[in-house]
């Protein structure tokens, strides 16, 4: 069960879906009040994936191709950073997703934003920020970094900067949208 990390992520699906219902049989939990926990429970762990790999990207993986040799640059941009892009992106739109569903089953996106409901506006504006400098700016930028057929060393550069610009812009933001979420659900 732990031998691989899809393995080790459906086994805990699995834990999860039997609490749930031993919850949901018992009376504990209605079912109701099951999906709803789902839902937010989706859109954290989501948002906690994608803010390790932003982590990842701006403290390990940028500081790794700074620092290589053209060899290890070639096997990083090869064999790692493709893989950590397609789940960057990923994890991104889920977290959107996810974020939306929520809003729209506690009814967030029919009310007018007062009090704490401004603190939750704001982490969803900045989560929005976010998502688009992943669509607009960073995934566009990347292709050009891994695209082989790519040989101008001005072009290639500055696509480097913008995915490293844009890394840093998700790095700086994801603690005040983390922060605006929570004051937003708890505040």
């Amino acid at each position: 069960m732990l031998d691989t990390a899809n393995r080790a992520l459906l086994t805990g699906i699995a834990a999860l879906a039997t609490i749930l219902l031993i919850a949901v049989l018992s009376g504990r939990m209605a079912f109701p009040d099951t999906l709803l926990l789902l839902s937010r429970a989706a859109h954290v762990f989501t948002a906690m994936v994608w803010v390790g790999l932003i982590w990842f990207v701006n403290v390990v993986q940028l500081a790794v191709l700074a620092e290589a040799d053209d060899p290890a640059k070639k096997t990083v941009l090869t064999w790692v950073v493709p893989r950590v892009a397609k789940q960057f992106k990923l994890m991104a739109n889920l977290t959107f997703v996810t974020g939306l569903l929520l809003l729209a089953e506690l009814g967030y996106l029919t009310q007018r934003p007062v009090g704490s409901l401004i603190w939750l506006w704001l982490g969803v504006l900045g989560g929005t920020a976010m998502l688009g400098f992943v669509h607009a700016k960073i995934a566009p930028a990347l292709r050009v970094v891994l695209d082989s057929t790519v040989t101008d060393a001005a072009t290639k550069a500055a696509a480097r900067n913008t995915v490293r610009i844009f890394a840093r812009c998700n790095l700086l933001l994801a603690l005040p949208v983390t922060f605006a979420m929570l004051a937003g659900a708890h505040g």
